[in-house]
């Protein structure tokens, strides 16, 4: 038996001495303390009875026989379950998470001995236990449905399957946008942008609801329906993954390193992505797919972009010691560690490995609708000016303000982005000139301007624009660069002291 399979063994032998998460129990035993699980609980029972007791009622003032009653009572129950899962649990769920992120509670988060991924974890589990009582609570009125006509039992399963697949993504945002450090005051944002983007959920599970017209059962004898089942519910897993990553690398202390978890799964993240839209691509003859990989990975590396000139130059002596002695190895090594020069270079590399692969497959496919060279282009530009902003805003963290946090760097970025982009508006607006046409119009140094320009000689401009703010930026910050490598090595070991006679002094 190879030693794996022996570890293994040895674990699923000694299942008595299993522990269950302590965060679960926690959060359980304050949940059942409160009101608010409960008095949600029974609101929500009492919609669900009410709905019931009026479609019934309806239909016994009617006396015809609707043959469609089932379905339209699931469809009700449906949005009743969606609402009361996707606004609350997520929003339950993300408040608890955020108040225990204050220095003023000294909760678990500060004061267990637990690792960040067993809490963050607990916290996932903890929310998914609270969907499972939901859902639990709603059985028996999907059951009553199917007694009537007008909806099947694997169309109640498969819709109530992509419900929780759903609910439970959103359970880890929450967690994630609760453990972003910041003031109570940006966690209310946080948490009404949270609450709004909730409104986007329930667009996929109206269309879900539109399966019930063409049944199902009927559907499930084609592949194509259980591939895109398996697609659908891979992706789920791999953003639930990405948000437990990011959640646990930013409640992690900041002598570890947190960079190298986020990187390496981002990585593995974005090679599934690009696997499933090339499968896609080439089943369906579509360059869609892989063009929409390509815009989906730009834009999640614009918004890595800026959390990784936000890292720390100086590396803990807990992470140095980690550090490969080998050249070879700390090459590769430097990637994936603590620090912004690593992480730029590892942005820059996945940014040219996506357009080079999106490129080459995408000549492969036989479809007329293929991207333009100009389409490129854009994409390319916006790419550069994303990389202007932020060596522009890290040269100015570094060298005028290092007195500062290295997270104003990635403050500044945004700022100068939205800054460059508004302005031209605004000069435009207060001097009476400004029309539709002037805001298609040239802004060098625009990203989006670039982005939605439609005259090929305006991007030319902004291509030669872009490129040489570029080598500027990488000038003036190459002394910084060559610093952070020259410093990326193991600490030394110290000397021992030359030992000594006895009839030595």
């Amino acid at each position: 038996m190879t030693p794996p399979f022996a570890k293994l063994a040895r674990h699923l032998a000694n299942w008595r001495e299993w522990e269950l998460n302590p965060i679960v129990i926690k959060e359980l035993r304050q949940g059942v303390r409160s009101w608010t699980v409960t008095g949600m609980l029974l609101f929500f029972l009492a919609l669900l009875f009410l709905a019931s007791l009026g479609f019934l009622v309806g239909q016994s003032i009617d006396g015809n026989v609707n043959l469609a009653l089932g379905g339209r009572m699931f469809s009700v129950f449906v949005i009743i379950l969606a609402a009361a899962s996707v606004f609350f649990i997520p929003l339950y769920t993300g408040v608890r998470v955020a108040a225990e992120r204050q220095d003023n509670n000294p909760d678990l988060l500060y004061v267990s001995t637990l690792s960040p991924a067993r809490i963050i974890l607990g916290k996932f589990l903890c929310s998914t236990y609270l969907v499972v009582l939901f859902f639990s609570a709603c059985m028996p009125f999907m059951a009553f449905t199917n007694l009537l006509r007008g909806v099947d039992l694997l169309t109640v399963f498969f819709i109530l399957a992509f419900l929780f697949l759903l609910v439970c993504a959103s359970n880890s945002i929450a967690i994630f946008l609760a453990c972003i450090p910041a003031s109570r005051p940006f966690k209310v944002l946080f948490a009404l942008a949270g609450f709004i983007l909730s409104f986007w959920v329930v667009i996929p599970i109206w269309a879900s609801l539109e399966l019930m017209g063409a049944g199902v059962g009927a559907m499930m004898a084609q592949p194509n329906f259980w591939l895109g089942c398996l697609v659908a519910f891979g992706l789920g897993l791999a953003v639930m993954g990405l948000f437990f990553v990011l959640s646990v690398a930013l409640i992690s202390p900041p002598s570890a390193n947190r960079a190298r978890p986020v990187r390496i799964y981002f990585t593995w993240f974005w090679g599934f992505g690009g696997l499933v839209a090339w499968g896609w691509s080439w089943r369906t003859a579509d360059p869609l797919w892989l063009w929409a990989w390509t815009g989906w990975t730009a834009c999640l590396l614009a918004l890595t972009l800026v959390a990784t000139i936000s890292n720390s130059d100086q590396l803990s002596l807990r992470v140095r010691r980690t550090i490969p002695p080998s050249s070879a190895k700390r090459l590769v090594a430097f990637f994936f560690f603590n620090g912004a020069a690593g992480g730029l270079l590892w942005v820059a590399g996945l940014f040219a490995a996506t357009c080079f692969l999106s490129h080459a497959l995408i000549a492969t496919l036989p479809a007329s609708a293929l991207p333009t060279v100009d389409d490129w282009r854009k994409l390319g530009v916006t790419a550069v000016y994303a990389a202007d902003y932020a060596l522009t805003a890290l040269l100015l963290q570094r060298r005028f303000l290092p007195r500062h946090p290295p997270k104003l760097a990635g403050l500044l970025a945004v700022l100068l982005a939205g800054g460059w982009a508004i302005a031209p508006s605004l000069f435009l607006f207060f001097a009476n000139r400004l029309t539709w046409k002037s805001v298609e119009g040239l802004q060098l140094g625009n990203a989006f301007n670039a982005g939605f320009g439609r005259d090929h000689s305006e991007l030319v401009a902004h291509q030669w624009f872009a490129g040489g703010w570029l080598l500027v930026a990488l000038a003036l910050n190459l002394t910084w660069f060559l610093r952070q490598v020259r410093n990326f090595r193991p600490p030394e070991s110290p000397k021992a002291p030359p030992a000594t006679g006895r009839g030595s002094p």
